[in-house]
């Protein structure tokens, strides 16, 4: 039986169905948080694959999948997960995860300021007790 968070809603983009299960997305990400490791967009896309058979291009694919996890997480107070997502030339998330209330803040436009606060967001993700499935209630 499919978790009744377990599938994104159906969009059209790029030409293509997109139709990602947030609970083999939550598995990938939570075991690479338990891990105090971070993974990029293209690792993403397959380790997707290898567990779900359902391939989707690193570019374009996940931001929406990713922001609607970390919207379901952070309604129950969890840290945004998706912030173990890394860009492989940079080594930090995406732009679109910036600026999700209440945990993730704008962009700060300063290098320091940004990367000191990305260190201390992804030590709450590694620091975090993630169970197994996607969490119904707040961490303890």
């Amino acid at each position: 039986m499919e978790s009744r968070r377990g599938r994104l809603r159906q969009g059209f983009r790029k030409g293509s169905i997109m139709d990602i299960n947030l609970d083999d997305l939550y598995a990938i990400l939570a075991t690479v948080a338990r891990n105090q490791d971070q993974i990029t967009y293209g690792d993403l896309s397959q380790r997707y694959f290898d567990r779900t058979e359902d391939w989707h291009e690193p570019h374009g694919s996940w931001d929406e999948p990713l922001g609607e996890l970390n919207q379901m997480l952070l309604t129950l107070r969890w840290p945004p997960l998706s912030a173990v997502v890394v860009l492989q030339d940079i080594g930090e998330p995406g732009g679109r995860f910036w600026d999700q209330p209440p945990d993730v803040p704008p962009r700060p436009a300063n290098d320091i300021t940004r990367i000191g606060e990305y260190s201390r967001i992804l030590r709450l993700v590694h620091d975090a007790n993630w169970p197994v499935t996607i969490p119904l209630a707040p961490p303890t």
